[in-house]
This record gives structure tokens, C-alpha cells and sequence, in this order.
């Protein structure tokens, strides 16, 4: 293999809808379509996803890094969660007596502390998009930053049920960036064969955040589970970790394009990828620069309405098929499965909080695996799948809550509970995140991850704010009941993705645009010719 880059065809473009420019000595001008325009094509377009990671090493390296933020967010955020099944817990918040006499949780406030972590992610998920289009996306990483050590101070202190709330609203503050931070820089800095393993990797990462607080609950069960101040306190140790990541990171060279800043874009670019031999950055530069020009274009005119060019002509389709995956998470369990220890506790099982460690060791798992099926299999096929084994579980869980819950019964309980968490793991979880970030408008990713954010966590608040109740004894007293429930809806969801959701694996943001452009529907997405490929296979000697 040579590092020499090929020179350029040019295409003719036959399909008027496409913009494409190759003179770089003039300013980019894309609102004006010409039948000889041309498709700019990185000179590493050709290599396979082993060959782009060898190459560009430091880049996805610096991809894995910034997925590393998960751990802190897995970590700080499902803590608060989990924890409600500790006795010292109970001790210090409950205020009612459970049928046996013992001191217990209002379901309604568990219900209350869950719902307003996802309520207040919707205002935050609204001026996310605004901070990060006005300030940077490094600046709204590090607003998720302060604001989850200021909810991890009100949560150590709190020795009032409101008081627990508020911290819980505050970290919802904090998770309502995570979509214009984390998700969006990891989109603009990657390569195309690198993106869904990196995107991916957040949800690994978020994953082993969210073990790691099973095990620390684990641990203080078994040692001290009335000091249940400690496990604040451990999250602490997990800021160490993500904070000097964030203090390297430069600036998205995306970002830094759009707003004219050329020079720190390039530079931004260069401490991407490091010393690459043969890398042409001017040629390179310019193909990041078409792409970005292209979706300026496209949406020009709509853009000017602001939030409202989501829903002009091609972008309301992506704006609303970006959503579906993410909000699936809840609509097919997710509320009931990763309320683990709540729910195992109240359905009768003596180790709630090993229940969940099973889980949420499985989720970890499973994404892990999705690192490969993601890219290898593909997006659609893991979200069809992954779907209908959700929906079998869940009524499998709902046939064992007919019937009362022995040790053997609550054993197989949190084994169908596993397999729909490997099952979730590999669909929705990483591509929950990666639909919104690929099936979006480029020019208008960060409306459409916040409008998307908004919808998941609107159904959140819904969902997570009745599940205890459904689940509780204190008022509709459903238990594993519920997985009748959310099985129907698992049902619905899947046949929704299968008329909606097309395939992306190893699509340039500009071939998604054409696609979408050209109207193709979700099914055949795969098996379209884009003009970029057209131009790849000319310059590699191939007949188009």
C-alpha cells in the first residue's frame, strides 16, 4: 500500500440535487448547482476499517478517550438510582410502613427522584444546542462536567427527600448536554470506518460506569450497607479519571470551520491526527470542508427558521427517524430493567443489588460485543433483532410475575432479565446515540440530538416516573406483571424501525445526504449506489 494520493476524478454530476465544488482557490459556493460539478474524495477513502485504524492511530485513540467521559456519567448518574434499594438509604428517606411493618421508600417519591432526572434534562437539552453552536463543543463538555460534581455535593448532604430531588434534578441539567458534547465531538473529530466503533464506545464506557456502581453498592451491602454516604463519596474518584482527558481535548475542527476559524481548525485537525506520512492537509482539509459546505447549502434557506429547519423537507424525515432508536430504549424496558435493584427488591428477590450486578455485567458485555457487530452487521439488523428479543423476554418476565416468585422462579427471573439486557446492549444502547448523530442534518446535528434528547426524555419522565408505581405495592402492585406491558410495546417499535430506520455502516455524511435527498427508502439504503462510491471505484480503476 502507498501513502501517494491518487489524483482527483471528476464526475460528472448527473444528479442535480448533489452540490459538489473542486476549485479551491475560490471561495465554496455551493448554493448554485452546475452539471460539472465534482466530488471531492479523501485519498483514504479506498481503505478498509483495519487499515484506516492503523493509520490514523492517534485519531482513534482520541475517539476512545472522549468516549472515556461514559464512565463518569454511567457512574454518577445510575449510582443515585441504584441506591434506593440500601437499607441506610431507606433509613434516612423513608416514610412509610410497608406491609410488614418495616420502614420503606414512598413509591411516589422514587417515582418523583426518577421522573425529575429526566424532566430536567428537557430545558437543558433545548439551550444545549445554543451553547454548543455559541461557544464551543468542549464548553458544554465541561458544563455536564461541573454540573454532576455539584449534584454528587447535594446528594452527600441531602438528608430530606427534597433535598435528594434537587441533586437529581441537577444531574438531569448535567445529562441534558451529553448529546451536543460527547456525541457530537466524537461524530465531527471521527473517520467514517471509525465512527461506529467510536460511538459505540461511549456506550462500553457508560456501561462500565454503570458496573462499577453495582459493584461499589455490592461492596457496601456487604460491609457496611447503613453508611450508605460512601458511595457519594466514590464518585469523586471517578472525576479523576475523565477530568485531565477533557483538559487535552482541542476544539472540534468542525466547529471551528463553521465559524471562520480556519487556522485553529486546521491546527485543531493536525492534533487529531498527529504525523501521518503522505497526509495531504490541504486536500483533506478541503473534503471535510465540502462536506460541511454541501449540508450548508442544503439547508440554507431552512436555516434561517432555526429549530424549524428540522422539520422542512428532507430534515423533518431525519429528524424524526433519528429519535425513534433513541427513544426505544424506553419503550421497550429500559425504565423497568435498569431500576434493577428496585425492581428485584420489590418483587421479592433477598440479593436485589447482585441481581443487578448481573445485568448491568451483561450490558457491559453486550456493548462491548456491538463494537463489532455495529460495524460488521450493520445498524438496522441489530435494531430488528435486538427488538424482538426484547419484546419475547419481556413476556417472559410478565409470565413468571403470574406466579409467586420462589427462589428457583426468581432465578430464571434474572436470567430472562440478562438475555434482554444482551439483547438491548447490542441494539439500542450504541445505536440509540448513533442514529441521532448519523441520521441527522450535519448543518443541523445539534437541534436534532436536542430535539431527540427531548423526546427520549419527555417519554422518560412518563416511564420512569410510573414504574415504581406500576411496580409498588402502594398503588397498582403489577411486579414482573409489568413485562406485559412493555412487551406489546417492543412489539410496535420493531415493526416501526423496520419502515423507518435505513442502514448508515460505513456512509459518509455526504452519501446520507444524497440518499435522503433522492428519497430512497429505509430498506434500500444498503444497496444504493452513491455518487461518492461511483467516484471511489473510478479512481481505483474500477468501472462505476
Amino acid at each position: 500500500m502507498t501513502d501517494h494520493k491518487p489524483e482527483i476524478s471528476v464526475l460528472p454530476n448527473a444528479n442535480a440535487d448533489q452540490a459538489t465544488i473542486v476549485d479551491r482557490d475560490r471561495d465554496f459556493d455551493l448554493s448554485e448547482k452546475r452539471p460539472d460539478e465534482a466530488q471531492l474524495v479523501s485519498a483514504y477513502a479506498h481503505l478498509t476499517t483495519a487499515e484506516t485504524i492503523r493509520k490514523f492511530w492517534r485519531l482513534y485513540f482520541v475517539g476512545f478517550a472522549v468516549s472515556v467521559s461514559g464512565v463518569y456519567l454511567g457512574y454518577t448518574l445510575t449510582l443515585p438510582g441504584s441506591i434506593v434499594a440500601n437499607q441506610g438509604f431507606v433509613n434516612q428517606f423513608g416514610t412509610i410502613r410497608d406491609a410488614t411493618g418495616a420502614l420503606a421508600l414512598d413509591a411516589q417519591y422514587v417515582g418523583a427522584w426518577n421522573g425529575s432526572n429526566f424532566g430536567s434534562q428537557v430545558l437543558f437539552q433545548l439551550l444545549s444546542p445554543f451553547t454548543a453552536n455559541l461557544f464551543g463543543i468542549r464548553f458544554n463538555m465541561y458544563c455536564f462536567t461541573s454540573l454532576i460534581v455539584l449534584a454528587i455535593i447535594l446528594e452527600i448532604v441531602a438528608k430530606q427527600w427534597y433535598v435528594y430531588l434537587i441533586a437529581k434534578i441537577v444531574a438531569g441539567f448535567a445529562a441534558g448536554f451529553i448529546g451536543t458534547s460527547v456525541m457530537t465531538y466524537i461524530s465531527e473529530i471521527t473517520m467514517p470506518k471509525m465512527r461506529g466503533s467510536h460511538l459505540s464506545a461511549f456506550a462500553l464506557f457508560f456501561a462500565i460506569g454503570q458496573v462499577a456502581s453495582a459493584v461499589g453498592l455490592e461492596v457496601l451491602q456487604n460491609t457496611n450497607p447503613l453508611d450508605y454516604r460512601r458511595a457519594f463519596y466514590s464518585e469523586f474518584a471517578i472525576l479523576g479519571i475523565w477530568l485531565p482527558i477533557l483538559l487535552l481535548l482541542p476544539e472540534s475542527p468542525i466547529w471551528l470551520y463553521k465559524k471562520g476559524k480556519h487556522d485553529k481548525a486546521k491546527r485543531s485537525l493536525r492534533k487529531l491526527i498527529g504525523n501521518v506520512d503522505g497526509y495531504d492537509w490541504e486536500h483533506e482539509y478541503a473534503v471535510m470542508s465540502q462536506e460541511v459546505e454541501h449540508s450548508l447549502a442544503e439547508t440554507a434557506k431552512s436555516a434561517k427558521l432555526g429549530w424549524v429547519a428540522c422539520f422542512k423537507g428532507t430534515n423533518l424525515r431525519r429528524t424524526l427517524i433519528s429519535t425513534i432508536p433513541f427513544s426505544m430504549q424506553n419503550f421497550v424496558g429500559g425504565p423497568l430493567m435498569f431500576n434493577g435493584a428496585y425492581f428485584f427488591s420489590l418483587v421479592g428477590l433477598s440479593n436485589a443489588f447482585t441481581a443487578n450486578l448481573i445485568i448491568l455485567c451483561v450490558l457491559m458485555g453486550g456493548v462491548l460485543t456491538s463494537f463489532y457487530l455495529v460495524d460488521r452487521v450493520g445498524r438496522r439488523p441489530l435494531l430488528l433483532v435486538g427488538g424482538t428479543l426484547m419484546a419475547l423476554f419481556n413476556f417472559a418476565v410478565g409470565g413468571i410475575g403470574l406466579h409467586k416468585i420462589t427462589s428457583s422462579l426468581g432465578g430464571l427471573m434474572v436470567a430472562c432479565c440478562a438475555l434482554w439486557t444482551a439483547a438491548y446492549s447490542i441494539s439500542v444502547a450504541p445505536i440509540g446515540w448513533l442514529a441521532i448523530v448519523e441520521l441527522s442534518t450535519p448543518m443541523l446535528r445539534a437541534q436534532t440530538a436536542g430535539i431527540a434528547a427531548v423526546l427520549q426524555s419527555l417519554n422518560g419522565v412518563i416511564f420512569n416516573y410510573t414504574v415504581p408505581l406500576m411496580l409498588s405495592d402502594q398503588y397498582a402492585g403489577w411486579g414482573a406483571k409489568i413485562g406485559f406491558f412493555f412487551g406489546p410495546l417492543a412489539v410496535l417499535f420493531t415493526i416501526l424501525v423496520w419502515f423507518t430506520v435505513p442502514e448508515t455502516k460505513g456512509r459518509t455524511y455526504g452519501e446520507l445526504d444524497e440518499l435522503f435527498e433522492r428519497r430512497v427508502p429505509a430498506w434500500k439504503f444498503k444497496t444504493t449506489k452513491t455518487s461518492v462510491q461511483e467516484v471511489t471505484q473510478l479512481e481505483a480503476g474500477f468501472q462505476p
